[in-house]
Formats: structure tokens, C-alpha cells, sequence
């Protein structure tokens, strides 16, 4: 018996439904369970001395051996199990459905088996509501939830089978409290959480980088929310000429041949203006005639000094564009 606490790699597995399995389906629906998992730690490289597993009638909760990296049984041991269920699950008539909770943490381990916070903190991410709903929302037969910590500590630096960007975060509530969790369905590269109806801008955690992690939404999202205003440069829409000066339905504005070159643009209460890419809005002076100067009664093809314009364009002159 160990003196104290040691920190483990920690696991919770329940079954889909268990409830309503009659005793012999439940029976073979353990042995299922059984199968798979000592299939997947044995893929994994965790002999069974490395390992103490619990049953709980309806799955089991493990501890893995410290000198097993949690990475591997996030990532070998995950993925080897969803592999092997999806075999499994072809020829059954009712699929096994599973969730997995993950955490490493500190675990006391006595005559009559294991116990601490990080034990019972890993069995309630597993049987958390938030869990059963995103494994009957996805359409799979498998979800993983890990702790925040583990997800900060080994998930979100990635590794083999593991990718942080298939993780996604939730806030969810326990008996000991509300908690952060972070879900994941193989088989789908973003899963599904509840309140996600309607969305569909990606969400506020979506993963950035080469090795994903957390995003806020934070100024970026309150800059993409907020209204244009005068001077704005935004996207073309509706009846406005598009990004390249055409309108709808083909035509070009008026005084502009396709290819040409530039409007001699002025805007000062009209309608909004397209020009490479960008919309202008009033008042806007761009070799116009500026407020308090009386038009000009240049011909057309000119600029506000009587050059020819068309000409200067020929002549490849960038310098006041």
C-alpha cells in the first residue's frame, strides 16, 4: 500500500445507457467494454502491472502508471479504442456507446482501491450532463472530456494522435462547483456542444497556431461586429458595384471602361462609391472638387489640375494612386 498520494494518469468509463440494458445485454455489454479497453492499453505499451482498474458495473476507472505519459493514452490509447469500437459497433445491433473522462492528479491507493479529489474529479467530468449530451448530439458512439489541467498541460502542445484543435471548452457544473472541461468526439474534427444551435461563426475557442489552443473573442470580435461608418473600408454588398468595379449584372460605372483606370471620385451626401476593393463613403474628396472650391469645367478624362488623366495612367505614373 502505497504512503500517500501519487499522481496517475486517471480514467473514467461509462456506457451509453446502461440503464436500460436487461442483465444479459448488460453482461455482454461489459465484456465488450472489457475487451476493448485491455486491447487499447495493450496498443498503447501499458502492461497490466502498470495499470489498476476498478469496475463499476457500467465501465470502470483506471489508473495508469506515472511512467506511462499521459500524451499516450490520449493519444494511442484514444484512438486505438475508437478504432477497435468502430469494428465492434458494425456488427451490433445496438452500438456501444462510451464516455471518457481523462485527468492526472494526485490518487491515494488502499486495500479497497482508489481515492482522492482527482479521482472523484475525473468520474464526474465522465458523467457530467455536458458529456452525455455531446455524445448523443454527435452522431458517434465515443467522447473524451479531460480536465482543464491536463488539457493545459499535455493536450494543447499536441503529439501523436493528438491535435488540440479537435478540443473544444465548456464550462460545466459539478457537485463540488462549476469547472472548465474540454471535449472531444473522434471522428469529428470540432464537436458539437449545446447551445451551438444557429451558430455559424466558428467558436469563440477555436484554435490558432500550428498547435491549436485557446482563442477569445475579446477586440477582434467586437471589431468584426461593429457597424462601418464614414471613412470605413468594407466588403461590397447588395446592388454596389463589386471588388473589382462591375456591378450585378456586369455594367461598369459610368466614365470607367473594363481594365481602365481610376474614378475621379467625389462623394459628399450621395451614394457610396467602389473603388479597388473598398467602399467609400461620404464625404470623400479623390481629385473631385473639395468642399468650397467651385466645379470644374474640365472635359471628361481629366483630373482637378487639367492633365489628361488617361494619358498619365498610359505614362504608368503611380505616384498618386
Amino acid at each position: 500500500m502505497a504512503d500517500g498520494a501519487v499522481y496517475k494518469t486517471l480514467l473514467s468509463v461509462d456506457a451509453r445507457g446502461s440503464g436500460s440494458y436487461l442483465n444479459g445485454a448488460k453482461r455482454r455489454m461489459r465484456t465488450q467494454i472489457y475487451d476493448l479497453a485491455h486491447a487499447s492499453f495493450a496498443a498503447a505499451g501499458v502492461a497490466r502491472p502498470m495499470l489498476h482498474l476498478e469496475d463499476r458495473g457500467d465501465g470502470f476507472i483506471a489508473a495508469v502508471d506515472a511512467r506511462i505519459p499521459p500524451v499516450q493514452i490520449l493519444g494511442t490509447w484514444l484512438t486505438e479504442l475508437h478504432q477497435r469500437q468502430r469494428v465492434q459497433n458494425e456488427d451490433l445491433v445496438r452500438p456501444l456507446g462510451l464516455r471518457v473522462g481523462v485527468h492526472v492528479g494526485p490518487v491515494e491507493h488502499d486495500d479497497e482501491g482508489l481515492s482522492g479529489e482527482a479521482m472523484d474529479l475525473v468520474c464526474r467530468l465522465a458523467d457530467s450532463s455536458v458529456a452525455r449530451d455531446v455524445l448523443e448530439r454527435s452522431g458517434h458512439d465515443l467522447v473524451c472530456v479531460v480536465s482543464e489541467s491536463l488539457h493545459r498541460d499535455v493536450v494543447r502542445h499536441g503529439g501523436r494522435f493528438v491535435e488540440p484543435s479537435w478540443y473544444r471548452t465548456a464550462r460545466i457544473t459539478l457537485k463540488e462547483g462549476p469547472v472548465t472541461a474540454w471535449f472531444h468526439v473522434p471522428g469529428e474534427p470540432r464537436p458539437v456542444l449545446p447551445g451551438d444551435e444557429g451558430l455559424g461563426a466558428p467558436p469563440a475557442d477555436a484554435p490558432t497556431g500550428d498547435h491549436g489552443g485557446g482563442a477569445t473573442a475579446g477586440a477582434a470580435a467586437e471589431d468584426r461586429t461593429r457597424r462601418a461608418g464614414p471613412g470605413d473600408i468594407a466588403p461590397s454588398a447588395g446592388g454596389r458595384s463589386s471588388a473589382d468595379g462591375s456591378r450585378p449584372d456586369g455594367s461598369r460605372p459610368d466614365g470607367e471602361e473594363a481594365g481602365g483606370g481610376r474614378w475621379d471620385i467625389r462623394v459628399e451626401g450621395g451614394p457610396s462609391v467602389v473603388q479597388d476593393r473598398a467602399v467609400f463613403h461620404a464625404p470623400v474628396h479623390f481629385g473631385g472638387t473639395p468642399a468650397g472650391e467651385r466645379p470644374s469645367t474640365r472635359s471628361p478624362g481629366t483630373d482637378r489640375h487639367g492633365a489628361d488623366r488617361r494619358a498619365a495612367d498610359d505614362g504608368g505614373s503611380e505616384g498618386g494612386r
